[in-house]
């Protein structure tokens, strides 16, 4: 997903996070992380400034497509608003955290290790990708932050972990390509491999687009879903995955009809003004909405849940 910072910040005023300021703390969790993050990523605070990615590489670079639907304030005094950096680190795992890695002889199959950290890939009988552990990683380090009553931290972790949950209910996050078009190209590698790429980038850029801009009809469906209760998050994850990837024949077979095999042969990354060509059937529509609204359920549920109690502690 892109434009995780826009679907956590409605869920969270929505689930009742306000303008509670809290205070900017160090980085103190070195021993307790499990999972290693990219050597060259750099930890820093973005406190004020945006969430969106910034790549010298144009096929990652968000910048285009962004526009402050929310407001980042700078910090004053050492504080900002529990919310901003609940939406504005929910970003931060696309910031380069993953990527570098090496994790798992799997991890050619989805891209590389961000790809096997934030998909969750089923075909046939065949699953790769581990963004639901990650979910689980970054929720048991803000219970720890929590319990050491670091708020700061705390959010901020479990900001993170609502980026991996909101990845895995993402539809083209759970799978490539459909049965059928893998049949189809079987002997076409290449298209294949293009064509799997661009249909998932340029389809999260044409809903980023407009979340950033804020699009009533994405944004009101967010704000109109209702909190799911959560019960186990472990146990409630991967059915959530498996209902997004019920989504995913209908947005592939949109995508397709959208840009057919314009895409099979090199990177290819929409423009704006493609974006607003685009005229989406009903049915490519009802599709983004349900998932928009589930995904919005689970990140409501988790926040009134496992973040919500906390605050004022």
């Amino acid at each position: 997903m892109i434009a995780h910072d826009v679907l956590t910040y409605i869920c969270a005023r929505c689930a009742g996070i306000g303008e509670e300021e809290i205070l900017i703390r160090p980085y103190n969790y070195k021993g307790t992380e499990t999972r290693p993050i990219c050597g060259d990523y750099e930890l820093s605070n973005r406190e004020g400034g945006r969430p969106v990615v910034a790549s010298d590489d144009p096929r990652y670079d968000e910048s285009e497509y962004y526009t402050d639907f929310i407001k980042y304030s700078y910090p004053k005094k050492g504080k900002v608003p529990l919310i901003q950096v609940l939406s504005l680190y929910s970003a931060e795992p696309d910031w380069g955290m993953d990527s570098g890695l090496k994790i798992s002889p799997l991890q050619a199959l989805t891209g590389g290790s961000q790809g096997y950290r934030h998909l969750r890939y089923g075909l046939f009988l065949f699953r790769a990708g581990i963004v639901h552990r990650m979910a689980l990683h970054f929720f048991d380090l803000a219970q720890i932050a929590f319990n050491r009553r670091d708020m700061y931290w705390g959010v901020r972790f479990s900001a993170r972990a609502i980026h991996y949950i909101e990845d895995l209910l993402t539809p083209v996050h759970t799978k490539p390509f459909t049965e059928m078009f893998l049949f189809e190209k079987m002997f076409h590698a290449k298209d294949l491999y293009f064509i799997t790429y661009n249909y998932h980038l340029n389809f999260e850029r044409f809903v980023a687009y407009h979340l950033w801009h804020g699009n009533g009809l994405y944004t009101g469906i967010i704000e109109s879903a209702v909190p799911f209760e959560l019960l186990d998050l472990q146990k409630d994850l991967l059915p959530g995955s498996r209902i997004a990837r019920r989504l995913f024949p209908l947005i592939f077979k949109e995508c397709k009809n959208i840009w057919g095999d314009t895409m099979k042969d090199r990177f290819v990354k929409i423009s704006i003004e493609d974006i607003n060509m685009i005229r989406p059937t009903d049915r490519f529509q009802k599709s983004i909405l349900s998932w928009l609204e589930f995904s919005a359920s689970l990140v409501k549920g988790y926040i009134k849940k496992f973040v919500k109690p906390y605050i004022g502690n």
